[in-house]
């Protein structure tokens, strides 16, 4: 079997790596992905289970290449949320409901977990070798009846075709006519100091909105978010989400603010699966690729190959019907959110 990757990062490589080991001869064409210098985290509180269980098995995968780094991770949250998910997947958690180095009100804890730092931008490197991606910029025709990528003026024909290109994706199907239920949204994060023991902790704080992770000795990342497709970050963007770091720890300081587009799905998690005859795609990861990208790579690989497999809530096929919905009123990680949208509330990602 032949197969045609579109897409440069996480999610493409991985998909081109399993099909690979499974036998399948694999062309993979994207552009070079931006990411960031700091390791990626992958953690595993979050209020779905499957999505825990994915992000397990996505580590699983990273074994392979690198030792991931283990990091201190709590969230913030009301009292009143429901921890079953944790329990149920088996993750080890406590719970703190006071400490002097954080101000927690009286109707709010914090829970303890494990993240770990995933160094992406050398696995991606390491991969993009291993693949020898084709580094262009790709489209997708429909030529004499058969989907076709065109790149660098050559024609690439495969049994099939997999579009794992981020918020490219929506893109490259419109040019065959193919509507993806996937849409596009700016988000934003500040580099910022400040104390020390935020810049070693991955902090959620899931009731003022906000969320960081270590970067350099004496720097962290933090912001939140949602904008239309291009925009720019709003107004002192920086400064606000230096207050709310610092009603919680004393202080906090933002250096510069960068922007980059993210694709979500109607369910606000990841979808894999096929489109149209021998289309699929792998998309909506929603800047969690590090968490989701690889277990789902796999299992697209498996269905690609075997053709017949157990359908799964991450299968794009069960919401292609879904086109009018805004991107920015979905959140599947935000405990509050999510607990929020279960028991039928609106759920809304924080300005």
């Amino acid at each position: 079997m032949r197969v045609v990757v579109v897409g440069g990062g996480i999610a493409a490589l991985f998909t081109a790596y399993f099909l690979k080991s499974m036998g399948s001869d694999v062309v993979v064409i994207g552009e070079e992905p931006k990411y960031p210098l700091a390791s990626l985290v992958l953690t595993q509180s979050m209020p779905y289970v499957d999505d825990i269980l994915l992000a397990r098995e996505s580590l699983e995968v990273y074994r392979r290449f690198t030792k991931p780094k283990p990091v201190t991770s709590i969230d913030i949250m009301p009292r009143w949320i429901n921890l079953n998910p944790l329990k149920t997947a088996g993750v080890e958690y406590r719970i703190i409901e006071e400490a002097d180095w954080v101000r927690l009100s009286r109707d709010e804890f914090m829970v303890v977990t494990t993240d770990y730092m995933i160094p992406i931008r050398r696995i991606v490197g390491e991969l993009r070798r291993r693949m020898n991606v084709i580094k262009a910029k790709a489209s997708l025709k429909l030529i004499n009846g058969s989907l076709t990528v065109v790149a660098n003026g050559e024609r690439y024909i495969g049994d099939s075709i997999v579009l794992a290109a981020g918020p490219g994706n929506t893109e490259l199907a419109m040019q065959v006519g193919i509507k993806l239920p996937l849409k596009s949204y700016q988000c934003y994060a500040s580099v910022m100091t400040g104390p020390v023991k935020v810049m070693n902790l991955s902090i959620g704080d899931d009731v003022l909105g906000w969320y960081s992770r270590p970067f350099i000795p004496g720097l962290f990342i933090a912001g939140d978010g949602c904008g239309k497709p291009n925009e720019k970050p709003p107004p002192n963007y920086g400064q606000r989400i230096a207050r709310l770091i610092s009603s919680r720890f004393g202080w906090a300081a933002p250096i510069f603010t960068r922007s980059g587009t993210c694709e979500v799905s109607p369910s606000g998690g990841p979808v894999y699966g096929m489109v149209k005859d021998n289309l699929y795609v792998l998309g909506g990861l929603d800047g969690y690729g590090s968490m989701s990208g690889p277990a789902l790579a796999r299992r697209l690989a498996e269905l690609l190959i075997k053709g017949d497999v157990p359908m799964d809530d991450y299968r794009v096929e069960k919401y292609m019907n879904h086109v009018d919905w805004d991107a920015c009123s979905v959140e599947r990680h935000n405990w509050l959110i999510a607990v929020q949208g279960k028991e039928g509330k609106e759920s809304v990602k924080p300005p």
